[in-house]
């Protein structure tokens, strides 16, 4: 649409919102402006101004600007990007979706960077931090984006009044304050669908007295987002997760397609099953975390919409395993030993200490001092498999340790 590209921001003060990132006095603000980076990144929400600011960056830096999208780049873009750049100058890449570039393509980045030849802006819809090589993330600041507020959106609006009025030869362009509610409402902090709408809305418009009266209504009725906002986001996927740990397959499937379809990525959906698997199924079943990171490699293999098969094989399965939070717990127990306690490593564990005996000299197990404390950390459910090991436990450390004070799954 045309307001768009009118309307678009050319510097810095140009952008509505982010003040955290571009007052005057800002680390990110002096950053951009004296190019003191190799590497940024930039997350947030879609419309917050990302590839925007990453343009502002370029043309205040004078450097030539080179846009690459990680659904439709490959290593031959990437490698064509560093010939050129180190024939023509300094260039900024932009990299939008950062966190779909994989291992192979994102060393060729480090190449980029480590050459000279190139300054790095990402861009992603969620922090990329899990999947971006060690190499990357130790060279990249990375900086986030808010949706925009009202106040923004009463700034935005204001342009776009002045643009109406000229476009339409207009002497005013109005809505009521409760269409302009209604319309940040339906922008959900997205600044080009505020934009789209407003277009719409003058477009849907009437004239009286050169006045031009948008109509927001009938805008916002034929662009339904489709979307949910954070909060909503995370609100499902806690239902997922719950519903997953409370054995219910039928709502976790409700809530994590609900999240797909509200356009949450795949890939932080799949995270939190990785994290459902060792948390709530444990060790009642413990191949259930290989099981959902199979599904994970396979869901990226495939893409959607024949993956989201597996999606859904991945949740049902985790939500019938037999559920224990025993190891999760564990995690917890050891860490607040810790905060008050400094164990010291018994002699015979020590590198080169003495007394150390070979379990598998006396049939794989032998009573000898492991720890600083008898403190029972993990203590096994009586839970699918991880009843065996609690058998196993308390059969070998009889006398030593009491496993099995809590009975049943955690």
């Amino acid at each position: 649409m045309r307001i768009l590209e009118e309307l678009r921001p050319k510097v810095f003060d140009d952008i509505a919102g982010q003040n955290h990132l571009l007052g005057a006095d800002s680390v990110f603000r002096k950053m951009a402006e004296d190019g003191g980076f190799d590497s940024i990144i930039l997350i947030g929400p879609p419309g917050t101004g990302k590839t925007t600011l990453a343009e502002i960056i370029g043309n205040h830096l004078q450097m030539p600007f080179v846009s690459l999208h990680a659904a439709t780049a490959g290593a031959a873009e990437i490698k064509q990007v560093m010939e050129s750049a180190g024939t023509r100058g300094k260039t900024l890449v932009f990299l939008d979706e950062l966190h779909r570039f994989n291992k192979s393509q994102q060393v060729l980045l480090l190449g980029l960077i480590d050459s000279g030849h190139a300054k790095l802006i990402g861009a992603s819809t969620e922090n990329p931090y899990h999947n971006l090589i060690h190499p990357l993330r130790s060279r990249s600041f990375v900086f986030e984006l808010h949706r925009l507020d009202r106040a923004a959106f009463a700034q935005m609006f204001a342009k776009a009044c002045e643009y109406f009025k000229k476009r339409y030869n207009a002497v005013d362009a109005v809505i009521t304050d409760e269409d302009f509610d209604r319309l940040v409402q339906a922008a959900d902090g997205d600044g080009r669908r505020f934009y789209s709408l407003l277009e719409l809305s003058a477009i849907g418009g009437r004239f009286t007295d050169d006045v031009l009266h948008l109509n927001v209504k009938e805008a916002a009725q034929h662009t339904a987002s489709g979307r949910y906002n954070t909060d909503e986001h995370y609100n499902m996927l806690s239902a997922m997760i719950k519903s997953i740990r409370g054995t219910d397959p039928d709502s976790a499937l409700l809530w994590a397609f609900s999240l797909l379809k509200s356009g949450m990525e795949p890939e932080a959906i799949f995270r939190r099953l990785l994290i459902s698997a060792s948390e709530d199924v444990g060790s009642a079943f413990p191949d259930a975390v290989l099981f959902a990171h199979a599904g994970y490699e396979n869901f990226m293999a495939v893409g959607r919409p024949e993956g989201d098969i597996i999606l859904a094989h991945v949740v049902t399965f985790l939500a019938g395993c037999p559920k224990s939070n025993r190891s999760y717990m564990s995690m917890h127990r050891v860490k607040e030993y810790l905060e008050e306690n400094a164990p010291v490593v018994p002699e015979p564990l020590r590198t080169n200490g003495q007394g150390y005996i070979y379990p598998f000299d006396h049939g794989g197990f032998v009573k000898q001092e492991y720890g600083a404390t008898d403190k029972v950390f993990y203590d096994p459910s009586d839970a699918g498999f991880e009843s065996k090991i609690a058998d196993r436990l308390k059969k070998l450390h009889a006398g030593v340790k009491v496993y099995g004070k809590g009975k049943g799954a955690m």
